[in-house]
């Protein structure tokens, strides 16, 4: 008799009534009659649940079980076109013959296996997110709540693992189709697989498979870089010099910008700081408030703090709280402070003609943006050779709870800009194999005048459109030939975007942004 039938297990889905889960794109199939096939295949009853918070969810799954007598729970959301039978058998069978409390799959490509959970345990975590973790139950439903639930005393559970042959995480591909991005991938990988049942069943073939895959390394832009203002207020020396021209983008180009981007790629970050200080915009609040009027963008801006007031923060908060929940997991917005020290004379040496006094000044912003968006204020520092000396007091000073940002803090590597800038990087950070640019997969920097380069570090050169007169789509897919040069190891080939030569001396490919 099979394990699975001396334990009685049933399917338990969460439906998160995502609009591109009923699309019958997998020929003629949609991700959830294929999940529901998968649930079949396995020979479980399967139950579809919805809920506003983990709270909810995981009191109703011990409903389920309570009133189906089972003792296990393979879990999943409803929207995986490739969740694996095998996989799926695999994860049930290790929880049922170590008796486990929680199973799940570690280094695979999101949505090809379930989660497995005891009956017991579904309870215990139930109370747990009711009592010393309401803070976590009380959040909406996400895809890593279940886990990090968990994790908050793992060791308190009898947890195992199924590992992956190659590790995959870093590709971060997540195949379902609750958002946009992720379904164009899902869509994606079933068209550049042209139906092989076989490359589609096996999850180590078809993550490989992926991992080459121009349309499912890259989708739509999650993260547009827009320089709102040319003004700066000073130079730092780890940025290239530039020609600043007091230019502003008007009101009403940046408006229709955030409306292409909302229609583009419907969930984004948008950053209003690409070489220039958002906050001598005139309209800089009726920037904000009108990216935040969708719900799908997030704003993030950095600033070095000397035009900061309690007037601006309290129109900021203000605006923060009219603006609807997002529908990603990012704040509605994020603030990086730009410090680079822990000192006024450290922080003069870095920012070239700064007036005296700035270093407390941003200090002192940091205070005051805290007080009005408690948690969303990072004190920011870029590291490099000439501010080595103070990192450890820097880190040590904002990360204590009690401090102005709340323990909040960015430290960001040093960008030589493919060799522009002098080497000055403290550390070589970078990973020993090279994976395809972040930057060309998730990123769009967008110039004062509408010119788009290929990227943050070509921002002279290689430029691929303009967004007042192209489409973001168009200008988007023309760095599509450098991205499949870098999946193929070429660093430096002609393309329809140009000759990039930055590519081969630039070490921005593996970090990236949100």
């Amino acid at each position: 008799m099979p394990i699975k039938k001396l334990m009685k297990t049933i399917v338990i889905f969460y439906d998160e009534n995502a609009k591109y889960a009923s699309q019958k794109v997998f020929k003629g199939k949609s991700a959830i009659e294929l999940t529901a096939e998968w649930a079949k295949s396995l020979d479980l009853p399967a139950f579809t649940l919805k809920a506003s918070t983990l709270t909810e969810l995981l009191e109703a799954m011990k409903k389920l079980c309570d009133e189906n007598q089972a003792e296990n729970v393979l879990f999943s959301y409803n929207d995986l076109p490739y969740i694996n039978k095998n996989l799926g058998q695999k994860i049930l069978d290790s929880q049922i013959e170590y008796k486990s409390e929680y199973t799940f799959a570690d280094g695979y490509p999101y949505g090809f296996v379930p989660e497995a959970l005891n009956a017991g345990t579904i309870g215990i975590l139930a109370e747990l997110s009711k009592t010393t973790q309401k803070t976590l139950g009380d959040q909406p439903v996400s895809r890593e709540a279940i886990y990090n639930l968990i994790k908050t005393d793992i060791n308190s559970f009898d947890v195992e693992t199924i590992i992956a042959d190659s590790d995959w995480r870093l590709l971060r591909l997540a195949f379902h189709c609750g958002k946009k991005d992720n379904f164009m991938q899902c869509k994606a990988l079933f068209e550049a697989a042209g139906g092989d049942a076989g490359l589609l069943a096996d999850v180590e073939k078809l993550s490989e498979f992926a991992s080459k895959n121009p349309a499912c390394l890259k989708t739509v832009p999650g993260f547009y870089n827009i320089q709102i203002s040319d003004k700066v207020n000073f130079e730092s020396v780890y940025l290239p010099a530039h020609s600043y021209t007091q230019s502003i983008m008007s009101f009403e180009k940046c408006a229709a910008l955030i409306d292409q981007i909302a229609a583009f790629s419907e969930n984004a970050v948008i950053s209003l700081s690409a070489f220039g200080e958002p906050l001598f915009h005139p309209d800089f609040l009726k920037i904000v408030e009108k990216i935040l009027s969708y719900p799908g963008l997030s704003v993030f801006f950095e600033t070095d703090g000397l035009s900061v007031t309690a007037e601006l923060c309290s129109q900021l908060a203000a605006i923060e709280k009219s603006a609807a929940e997002r529908t990603h997991q990012w704040q509605k917005i994020m603030i990086a402070v730009i410090l680079d020290a822990a000192s006024e004379p450290v922080y003069q040496k870095i920012h070239k003609n700064s007036p005296a006094g700035a270093f407390q000044t941003a200090v002192n912003a940091v205070k005051l943006l805290q007080s009005a968006l408690p948690g969303a204020v990072y004190p920011q520092f870029v590291r490099m050779n000439e501010n080595e000396v103070e990192l450890e007091a820097f880190y040590r000073y904002w990360n204590e709870k009690t401090n102005p940002s709340g323990g909040n803090l960015i430290i960001q590597k040093y960008d030589d800009f493919a060799g522009e800038l002098p080497p000055c990087k403290p550390a070589d950070l970078a990973p020993l194999d090279r994976d395809p640019c972040w930057h060309l997969r998730r990123d769009l920097t967008i110039l004062v005048n509408g010119d788009v380069p290929s990227c943050r570090t070509c921002w002279k050169d290689n430029i691929t459109g303009n967004v007042f007169n192209q489409s973001l789509e168009e200008i988007w897919h023309k760095n599509d030939p450098l991205l499949e040069n870098h999946i193929n190891k070429k660093y430096c080939s002609e393309g329809q975007a140009g000759n990039c030569k930055k590519c081969e001396k630039c070490d921005e490919w593996y970090t990236f942004n949100f």
